[in-house]
């Protein structure tokens, strides 16, 4: 027997519960029905748009639990046999007492359920194994057609909530869209942020960007300006470039060297513990064997690089290094004090000595710089006065 709630919905009975209450003076046939249903005498289908669902019964139900997690996977409906009104749903719970529960959350079903809940009249049509197959079964079922029914309680579509949220990017990309596509609406506020931003420092500015640190952590805060920084350099490269030159030139100027120091001085004094910390750091960092393999790749790329520069940077270090050691330098008697001799340089005097046998090599040169550059002897008190029976000065450092 079929029974036709309205155009939408239809409900298929296996025999007619009304006439079997009326043979035994039973005048409540729905109750019949439901009690008939519930325990598997009278089958049941349900006809939703001529599209047909069997109705399962609790004990079914219960067979249909997902044995990986446990959960209560359904599609419902709910009819008010009175007034044909009726509302489609899905439910995914851990517990049958919880499914039992609840009957839906729509506003306008809410509403009608609370003024109404004797009327209304619950069946199961669809049991799935995940929350997905679920929302896909929902929204095949409550399309447009469907919620443009008076009878239907059903606000909007199927088939949202639980395993597709919008992501961030999505939802902002979308906002933007609807942005373009009505940007009448949105010219006023553009025009008031764009004078903001363009405004340079100020107090409005500031108290914007307090509000927004507090809404959200320092990390997500520096993500998302590092994320909006690195979309701005790959779209405007060549403004990325000028910005890059005029940073440079501005931190080399007197007043922001001078700022910066003030500043790191002001820290240091705040944070001696912490300034002692990142000097260890820093010098660790420095002198490490990463660190000292890193730069020699670093300096090796930029010399292959930069061939002609590299070349004349080794020839004015060579230069450096020879007016280092080509200061003349005088032999001096050391019982006498008089100059016996002035050499061009360390190495010409180091030269003399191996020529003469004073001397077995080269290397020499080392005990002739340490005299004229008076280094501490080994022994700890004083300095080298002497080496290989003579004593050795800087031409420029006699008077």
């Amino acid at each position: 027997m079929i029974t036709t709630i309205n155009e939408n919905i239809q409900i298929w009975q296996e025999f007619n519960p009304v006439e079997l209450a009326l043979e035994n003076d039973l005048f409540e046939p729905y109750n019949l029905k439901r009690h008939l249903a519930i325990l598997g005498f009278n089958k049941e289908r349900i006809a939703i748009k001529n599209r047909w669902f069997d109705v399962l019964t609790p004990s079914e139900l219960v067979r249909k639990r997902n044995k990986t997690d446990g959960y209560y996977r359904v599609v419902y409906i709910q009819i008010n046999m009175e007034t044909g009104e009726y509302y489609i749903g899905k439910a995914n719970r851990p517990k049958w007492s919880e499914l039992k529960r609840y009957q839906g959350s729509g506003l306008k079903f809410s509403n009608k359920f609370k003024k109404n809940k004797d009327k209304f009249l619950r069946y199961y049509i669809a049991s799935c194994e995940t929350a997905e197959e679920t929302e896909q079964l929902e929204s095949s079922i409550v399309s447009k057609d469907l919620i443009s029914d008076d009878k239907c309680l059903n606000l909007v579509v199927g088939g949202g909530g639980i395993s597709k949220h919008p992501s961030i990017a999505g939802t902002s990309e979308k906002k933007r869209e609807y942005m373009r596509n009505h940007p009448e609406q949105f010219y006023p506020m553009l025009e008031a942020s764009k004078k903001a931003f363009r405004s340079g420092d100020t107090p409005a500015l500031r108290a914007r960007n307090e509000r927004i640190k507090e809404v959200m952590s320092a990390e997500k805060y520096s993500e998302m300006s590092r994320k909006r920084i690195l979309k701005w350099k790959a779209d405007n490269p060549e403004e990325y470039a000028q910005a890059r030159k005029h940073n440079h030139l501005r931190i080399k100027t007197t007043e922001s060297q001078e700022k910066r120091k003030a500043s790191f001085k002001k820290w240091v004094e705040a944070n001696p513990e912490k300034y002692k910390v990142w000097q260890e750091k820093l010098i660790s960092s420095r002198t490490s064997q990463e660190a000292n393999d890193k730069r020699k790749k670093s300096l090796k790329e930029w010399n292959n690089m930069h061939p002609q520069i590299a070349q004349a940077n080794a020839q004015k270090r060579a230069k450096a290094s020879a007016a280092k050691l080509s200061k003349e330098v005088c032999m001096i008697d050391l019982k006498s004090g008089k100059i016996l001799q002035i050499f061009p340089s360390q190495h010409a005097a180091a030269n003399w000595l191996v020529e003469n046998r004073k001397a077995k090599n080269m290397n020499c040169v080392s005990s002739i710089s340490s005299v004229c550059l008076r280094k501490p002897c080994t022994t700890g008190y004083g300095f080298r006065k002497k080496a290989f029976g003579y004593d050795w000065r800087f031409k420029q450092e006699i008077t």
